[in-house]
């Protein structure tokens, strides 16, 4: 007796000093919770995606703080059924469809007879209908009494066992036991264990889960969005598609409506005029849009529903700061948005932008070109020229017809005169050459000389610097120069090209070829073509003796792409490229090219620019975007000016006099 005495006053020390604790997670809280109408820091994200996606009733979205009531945590576990199950209709409504349509693992319909509390709720009702709770065992229910976390725990997973017609909550890798296991009731020492290894409820500091203590509402709204996250549920809604279809046009004045083999997507208005954008499953259910593009676009004035497959919903949508184009993901209980790929920037207008390489935004000025950030702020200008930001050293190069010089991030000139010709930087240092047939010099980020080498005349060319080597153009054709022991390479060949990655070309009267970082030839010379070898994939764009193009391994053996390629440009460094290819009707097809598909391209390929991941077409006075999908991006609007770089997936679009971002490696 002693014994158990004493581990119940070291358990009472280990709940006391544990309520003292706030954690991250789902723990327990002090017994008088701390006020406050706004959620925690701490909790505030989480929360605030509960309420997107419809887990928080309105009236529980205040005192988040405070310790929650039975009542209120059944009221979150109904809606979280209704969610899952993604119904639309009243609470009443949801408890007469569910004894109509749900079914258990072996088929049979589910009991869902509410209890007959003397003390009860709506609420309470509904949630002892659905088998989420039992009451107190004396015929009450005891609404307005504080949920102890043992009993939470029980609610929760009778939540998941209401909305998923399952036997038990899945298993999932079990973990040491709460320090206080030994105060679990037999009823709560399953769910516990099950809500703890399934990352839904946690407990405190010291390894006990304190099942006495209370939540608050934050701690319970958190519990429910990750058991919707965390926890598997089958996919079927509740109401079947056919009547879920019928049920939403009743009364519904339809405005777009488009189907795929998943879902119909329903625009339009109910009868008292209010805008609606219903997503119907096919696999039963239904999901309201609107609120959240509401949430995402301040002062929607339209929205034009553009593709719908069995992954995604994509529409345009103009409010307030413009047009935008979002992405819905169909997949589970709960349609979410899943990217924004065409997002306003207003804090550009009035800017002359005139390029964009997908961190900063190019300008034209009377006497040069200024640079932005895309929040509009100016950081330095520099006399007209091409600027292009170096994101490996963190500097901006500026070539112009004088020369090339360098600026920080900040816009300060590495120097006040430029050199003469300078490469990029490649490992925090550049080779610059300060005139014409001079000596070769290596300087760092902060513009300081490292090293100097004579080269022995030739000028710097190239924007390549890799291995130590630097190319040089002397007597007509090219050489690679050691800016470490001041070698020259290639006077065996007729021509040498830049290293990229591990390779460069060299020339003889046979053709082209490769050699490695040690400047051995690993590739015969015996192409008319023979572009850089695109990293991590170690593949190149080669046209053969025929006039055929395709890619090529290191190893002399073709890449992913074969032979019967007319045309093919070499790859970015998002591993795309432009192509052509004979169609089996013999004629001429223009592709966008990438490793894992072709997207066939309206036109000729002489048409195209591409810029990351976006085959760029202008015809005709006309601008048209195409990207991984068959179908032309944004076929509607009217787009006055593109902006980007070969090697970024992002860019900037002009639509209307104002200024788009189009994330198109969301896109594709």
């Amino acid at each position: 007796m002693l014994k158990k005495f004493c581990q119940e006053v070291v358990a009472m020390k280990r709940c006391l000093a544990g309520l003292l604790c706030l954690l991250l997670c789902i723990s327990a809280v002090p017994v008088s919770a701390v006020d406050g109408s706004g959620p925690s820091p701490w909790a505030e994200a989480e929360v605030n995606t509960a309420i997107s996606i419809g887990l928080v009733p309105e009236e529980l979205q205040s005192d988040y703080q405070q310790n929650i009531t039975r009542d209120e945590f059944a009221q979150l576990a109904v809606t979280l059924c209704m969610a899952q199950l993604r119904y639309v209709g009243s609470p009443e409504q949801f408890l007469e469809d569910y004894r109509r349509y749900l079914r258990d693992e072996a088929g049979n319909a589910v009991d869902a007879v509410p209890a007959a509390f003397s003390d009860a709720t709506f609420w309470g009702t509904l949630a002892s209908a659905l088998g989420i709770v039992q009451g107190r065992g004396d015929g009450t229910f005891d609404p307005d009494g504080l949920i102890t976390r043992q009993e939470a725990a029980v609610m929760a997973a009778r939540t998941y066992l209401a909305y998923s017609g399952q036997a038990a909550l899945p298993d999932s890798s079990s973990r040491p036991a709460y320090g206080d296991a030994y105060l679990f009731p037999g009823w709560a020492a399953e769910s516990i264990d099950r809500l703890r290894d399934l990352d839904v409820m946690e407990g405190d500091n010291y390894g006990n889960f304190l099942p006495l203590g209370h939540l608050t509402r934050e701690q319970a709204i958190l519990i429910f969005l990750r058991l919707a996250r965390e926890v598997y549920i089958p996919e079927p809604g509740l109401v079947p598609y056919e009547e879920e279809l019928t049920r939403a046009l009743d009364g519904f004045t339809l405005t777009q409506q488009l189907e795929s083999k998943a879902a119909s997507a329903l625009l339009g208005t109910d009868g008292d005029g209010r805008p609606h954008l219903w997503v119907v499953h096919g696999t039963g259910g239904r999901t309201e849009l609107y609120g959240k593009l509401e949430e995402e676009i301040p002062g929607i004035t339209a929205i034009k529903l553009l593709s719908l497959d069995d992954q995604q919903l994509t529409l345009q949508a103009e409010g307030e700061l413009g047009v935008s184009i979002f992405e819905f993901s169909l997949w589970g209980s709960i349609c979410t948005p899943i990217s924004q790929v065409l997002t306003p920037q207003p804090a550009l207008d009035g800017i002359a932008v005139t390029g964009f390489d997908g961190t900063y935004v190019f300008a034209s000025e009377e006497d040069g070109v200024a640079v932005y950030d895309l929040t509009g702020e100016r950081i330095f200008s520099a006399p007209t020229g091409t600027l292009t930001w170096q994101e490996e050293g963190g500097v901006f190069r500026h070539e112009s017809a004088g020369g090339v010089m360098y600026y920080t991030s900040e816009g300060q000139p590495f120097r006040q005169t430029p050199w003469a010709a300078g490469t990029n930087f490649s490992a925090g240092q550049a080779a610059v050459q300060e005139e014409a047939d001079g000596p070769i010099t290596i300087i760092n980020t902060r513009g300081e000389t490292l090293s100097t080498r004579d080269c022995g005349g030739g000028d710097l060319a190239g924007l390549s610097f890799m291995w130590g080597y630097v190319r040089l153009d002397k007597d007509g054709r090219g050489y690679l120069f050691h800016t470490g022991d001041a070698s020259l390479f290639g006077e065996e060949y007729l021509d040498v090209g830049d290293f990229t990655g591990s390779y460069a070309t060299v020339r003889t009267e046979d053709g082209w070829g490769y050699v490695d970082n040690h400047l051995q030839l690993v590739m015969d010379c015996q192409f008319r073509k023979a572009g850089p070898f695109l990293m991590p994939v170690e593949q190149a764009v080669v046209q053969w003796s025929d006039g055929t193009f395709s890619t090529i391994k290191p190893d002399g053996q073709k890449g992913t792409l074969d032979s019967g390629w007319t045309y093919l440009s070499d790859f970015n460094q998002q591993r795309y490229a432009l192509g052509v290819r004979t169609d089996k009707d013999g004629a001429s097809q223009a592709t966008l090219v990438s490793f894992f598909q072709n997207v066939a391209l309206p036109g000729k390929i002489e048409e195209y620019v591409l810029y990351g991941v976006t085959a760029v077409r202008t015809a005709d006075g006309e601008i048209s975007l195409f990207g991984g999908r068959s179908a032309e991006a944004f076929p509607d609007l009217e787009l006055e000016d593109v902006w980007g770089t070969g090697d970024c997936p992002d860019i900037l679009l002009k639509i209307g006099g104002r200024y788009y971002l189009y994330q198109a490696s969301q896109y594709i």
